[in-house]
């Protein structure tokens, strides 16, 4: 019990765990940071209330009409729901997937000691059926690798599990059963309804995940997205090749590790906007997602550079190397990739990747030979934009060799005056 934030003594007699936490560890997973579901009977909210209290966590209300609260602490959230329906069997049967219908009761989970003294997984048999309430097969489900609805009308409640089933099948490693995936066709077009920042996280969950680009092009093909992804605008045959260009660009260089891994916004990575640029050839079809400033900017770059780039594969002075770094320098290991995705050689790709990775290039990251003050103090040149002007003159002739000291800038720029 030791992963858990607080207690399950302090919680009232009874309260379920239930849904993500359950399956995963049944399927002997476990993540980084805890997602704890609970069902009570009665007083959701005021038993979330009071562990937040006593804890010291963060609490907020989710939902006051459904009575859904969450409590915050540093290593994961825990959200309280009141039952739905008149038994816990009524509250699980409005849920998304079988395998997400499962629940344990938490005095139990305790009195057994599950966790810590015997293994919970499934595949060699150590649980014991009688501590998991699974009135929909579930743990069939997890035995077969398997996703299978549980009504329709669970899923049509709420349009966004239509792209969760694939997210997570993507996740798990799992197939979605036929009829489940008929239904999710046919519902598709409620996803439009549902509010971009669902849509937006759902999919950054999805494309973070190794093997997600496989099942965002199943779900393409089934026509999930087309209200948010519109298929004139999509570059699969790229999209299809770029999970494998990441993986190799990480097996050549690992310190891409931490350019692919950034945070652009909220908990959504560089990862994410690099596949989704991949994905498409316009920028602007994807604004209904509502992506943010730095998002948009890098996809905005990634897609206008690309060609420029390309371009500059065959041949490219020191020069131009410069200026398209200077213009690129915060999101070009993308571009690279985009090109390696759409067919262009490593050879030619490698060098400039190489370039990026050194913090010493001559021509990625010139050393600073002179400053606009060095100008007006040493020259009297007055403040203008003359200033920048002779600044990057001084920097071209820096990476073309040049010039390669103070004295020789200063030099240099007398020579421009005069």
């Amino acid at each position: 019990m030791q992963q858990f934030p607080f207690d399950f003594n302090d919680l009232p007699t009874p309260t379920y765990l239930v849904g993500g936490w359950v399956r995963d560890r049944l399927l002997q997973r476990q993540g980084k940071y805890l997602d704890l579901d609970f069902v009570l009977p009665e007083n959701a909210v005021e038993t979330a209330q009071e562990i937040a209290r006593k804890y010291k966590a963060g609490f907020v209300v989710l939902d006051a009409e459904r009575k859904i609260a969450r409590v915050v602490f540093k290593n994961g959230t825990a959200d309280f729901a009141q039952q739905m329906g008149s038994s816990l069997i009524d509250d699980l049967g409005r849920r998304d997937f079988c395998m997400n219908a499962i629940a344990m009761e938490c005095h139990q989970l305790i009195g057994d000691q599950l966790i810590g003294n015997r293994s919970l997984g499934i595949g060699d048999g150590l649980f014991a059926g009688e501590d998991f309430i699974d009135p929909f097969d579930g743990i069939g489900d997890l035995k077969a690798k398997r996703i299978r609805m549980v009504a329709p009308e669970n899923l049509a409640e709420d349009p966004l599990r239509i792209l969760r089933g694939y997210r997570q099948s993507a996740q798990l490693g799992f197939a979605i059963e036929d009829l489940t995936r008929q239904v999710l066709i046919k519902l598709a077009p409620r996803l439009k309804s549902v509010a971009a920042e669902r849509v937006r996280t759902e999919l950054g969950y999805l494309l973070s995940i190794n093997s997600g680009s496989q099942w965002m092009m199943e779900a393409i093909g089934d026509r999930i997205l087309e209200d948010w992804l519109p298929s004139q605008h999509l570059n699969l045959p790229r999209f299809a090749e770029i999970e494998k260009v990441i993986s190799s660009l990480l097996s050549q260089f690992p310190n891409l590790e931490l350019f692919f891994s950034k945070h652009l916004s909220g908990d959504r990575y560089a990862i994410v906007i690099v596949k989704l640029a991949a994905l498409n050839n316009s920028a602007t079809a994807l604004e209904s997602l509502g992506l943010s400033r730095a998002e948009q900017r890098w996809l905005v770059g990634i897609l206008r550079y690309l060609p420029q780039f390309i371009n500059l594969l065959d041949q490219a002075t020191p020069k131009e190397q410069y200026k398209f770094f200077q213009s690129t320098l915060e999101f070009f290991p993308a571009i690279a990739a985009m090109a390696l995705a759409s067919g262009y050689g490593s050879e030619k790709i490698f060098p400039w990747l190489e370039r990026w990775l050194n913090p010493n290039d001559a021509i990625a990251y010139p050393t600073t030979l002179i400053t606009g003050d060095d100008l007006r103090k040493d020259l009297g040149i007055p403040p203008s934009p003359k200033i920048g002007e002779l600044l990057e003159s001084v920097k071209i002739a820096q990476v073309e060799g040049k010039i390669s000291s103070r004295l020789e800038a200063i030099a240099f720029i007398k020579s421009i005056i005069s």
